[in-house]
């Protein structure tokens, strides 16, 4: 069976088909990883510090997770914790790949969003290929992302979208309480967050992880296929 035949289309009902079952976990693999950065955040002294390794630490094995989700491996819940083995390689991707955006963020904002954007793949590679180096990770996603940069860029602008839409319609239960009375100042925040967290970890992050995941497996594939077009071709030379 051809490379090409294998390559699947990634719309939401694949995605859908590839998660069945599995949404509850994905869900909460997120609100656990959310859970234990913001514990990192109210850690006295080095609480940004703390903030900082565990969203690293997280994400890794968050994607880790998602990847094997979207493979159809059926991952136990407990994969999310990766070995702490690898934990000082999560650290310097993220310090690296945060350092080349603020750079060249302040250089120019295009420049920084397309530095980021070449380093998408970079905590699925990490998660899948613990062994690999920063530099061959870094080289390895930046060639993977090759030609779907503008595919993640669309996607991350389409979670914002449903985050917004979330909080539009917190905004909209607030007003129409306060038509009928006054609410606090507190309540309003309440009633504003809590749809915009809800819309945030069960429809949009899991979404947005899962089409990642496929547009990276695409990408492998991709790959593998273009050193069978050459052999192809210098046969037809060959013979010729």
């Amino acid at each position: 069976m051809q490379i090409s035949k294998k390559i699947q289309k990634y719309d939401t009902l694949s995605l859908k088909s590839k998660s069945e079952g599995k949404w509850f976990e994905l869900v909460l693999a997120n609100v656990l990883g959310a859970t234990i950065v913001a514990l990192g955040m109210f850690m006295p002294v080095l609480s940004l510090a703390l903030a900082f390794i565990a969203f690293s630490y997280m994400q890794v094995g968050v994607y880790g997770f998602v990847l094997k989700t979207y493979q159809e491996q059926n991952p136990e819940f407990e994969s999310v914790f990766i070995s702490f083995k690898i934990i000082i390689k999560t650290l310097c991707l993220k310090i690296i790949v945060m350092a080349g955006i603020v750079i060249w963020g302040l250089l120019l904002i295009v420049p920084g969003v397309i530095f980021g954007l070449n380093y998408s793949f970079a905590a699925l590679i990490l998660a899948e290929n613990p062994s690999l180096s920063c530099k061959q990770i870094l080289l390895q996603s930046k060639q993977l992302t090759t030609g779907k940069k503008f595919e993640i860029f669309v996607m991350a602008l389409a979670m914002l979208a449903l985050v917004c839409l979330g909080a539009s319609a917190g905004v909209g239960v607030y007003l129409i309480i306060n038509i009928f009375a006054k609410v606090p100042a507190v309540v309003a925040a309440i009633l504003i967050l809590i749809p915009t967290i809800l819309m945030l970890f069960i429809v949009a992050l899991p979404l947005f992880e899962l089409y990642l995941a496929a547009l990276y497996e695409n990408a492998k594939l991709a790959t593998q296929q273009k050193p069978a077009k050459q052999n192809k071709y210098t046969k037809k030379v060959s013979k010729s």
